[in-house]
């Protein structure tokens, strides 16, 4: 993936946004891979080529934001 690709950053950004708004909602264990997919208006084949699973997304958040 090129880091460059606009498509690639909005569309983990919009996974991100999505993921973090349904955390606050409904906290982490009550989330699916649907409902990110939904509310983040993508694919899940688009879910699924940047993150393995939610639990890899949140690993992937807390490093970003927190280390």
């Amino acid at each position: 993936m090129n880091s460059n690709d606009l498509r690639a950053i909005k569309s983990k950004r919009d996974i991100e946004v999505a993921f973090i708004q349904l955390i606050n909602q409904n906290g982490f264990s009550k989330i699916t891979i649907k409902d990110i997919c939904t509310s983040a208006l993508i694919g899940r084949s688009t879910f699924y080529r940047y993150y393995e699973d939610k639990y890899d997304l949140l690993k992937k958040l807390i490093t970003k934001y927190w280390t």
